[in-house]
């Protein structure tokens, strides 16, 4: 159940490796006019590429620009990072299969459940892991910049600006304050502008790295509903899409199955930890300073070790300065 970038995905990997199945596609109607949740769209090209192609999917076609760097808090750094056309990658994932009513499904009646539905967790068991963040995103008709943008925001999290073609941009903030928080940050980076909005909208992401079991009797969990959002960047795309491989991969093994997902992303675990004690208004160690290497890379961007570092200390350095007790 749930068709975002990994359920849809996990069907077309399925129907691609011809697996003798039947499968029925639930997922909640959404309000937004792309048709998708709140979400950005930037991914690693490479590993993006590759996913894709495990699927028949020619990654290129859903590619609507290529950076080889972007700007973080004014910070040119290097990247191959990929902007793509989200709700028209879950669309050709899905192959214009329909889609029920999830208020329609009685699991007894299916010999296996994916859990799909990102922060909502609708069949796996309640967790309070954080940081649960709060997300605001608006498209705005405009001249777009030559690179992707980020700036890291005073209370915590991000806001970010991407082009998508000639003529759009998307902007959107992150904040783990709550939405009127996250409102805020976003019309900063906006800086009152005038454009035209094409659309908006908002939601909550689960951020704070896996979370076990990953499997509860005949239900298995993948992507942002086991947690894997990197609590860094919000980047969810990538591994979503990689744990509904490894689902396939291990089709009748859920041991297997999770000590493959927690041995490529628990680093996101590690992360979580350090942006909690930082919220808890506890400075940073020298092991903390490495922390974001894997998150940065998941989204396709590279820093030296001394633009990490510096990356890092700025970063924590800004939060605790305007931090609220």
């Amino acid at each position: 159940m749930g068709c975002g970038s990994g359920g849809s995905y996990l069907y077309r990997l399925l129907r691609y490796r011809n697996l003798d199945l039947n499968i029925t596609l639930f997922d909640q109607p959404t309000a937004n006019s792309c048709g998708i949740k709140c979400c950005a769209w930037g991914v690693s090209h490479p590993l993006f590429a590759q996913l894709c192609a495990e699927a028949g999917i020619d990654s290129e076609a859903f590619i609507i620009s290529q950076y080889d760097h972007v700007v973080i808090n004014g910070q040119r750094l290097k990247a191959d990072l990929a902007i793509i056309d989200k709700p028209a990658l879950v669309k050709n994932f899905l192959g214009g299969a329909e889609q029920f009513d999830p208020a329609a499904v009685d699991i007894s009646s299916y010999d296996r459940v994916i859990d799909a539905t990102g922060s909502e967790r609708v069949f796996l068991p309640a967790t309070d892991a954080t940081p649960v963040v709060s997300a605001v995103q608006v498209r705005l008709k405009a001249r777009a910049p030559r690179a992707p943008t980020a700036v890291f925001n005073p209370g915590g999290g991000y806001s970010w600006l991407f082009p998508i073609g000639e003529d759009e941009v998307h902007l959107g903030s992150l904040s783990p304050q709550g939405f009127d928080v996250a409102r805020e940050e976003l019309k900063k980076m906006m800086s009152g502008s005038k454009s035209e909005a094409v659309c908006s909208c908002r939601g909550k992401i689960r951020c704070h790295g896996p979370v076990t079991p990953f499997v509860q009797d005949k239900v298995w969990g993948i992507g942002e509903s086991i947690g894997l959002v990197d609590p860094v960047t919000g980047a969810g795309i990538v591994p979503a899409m990689t744990s509904a491989k490894q689902l396939v991969d291990h089709w009748d093994s859920p041991s297997e199955y999770q000590g493959v997902v927690m041995q490529r992303f628990s680093y996101m675990m590690k992360e979580a930890n350090t942006l909690n004690r930082l919220m808890a208004g506890n400075a940073l160690s020298s092991g903390d300073l490495f922390f974001p290497k894997w998150a940065l890379e998941t989204i396709g961007i590279n820093p030296s070790f001394v633009e990490l570092v510096g990356l890092v200390v700025k970063g924590a350095k800004d939060y605790l300065a305007h931090r609220k007790v």
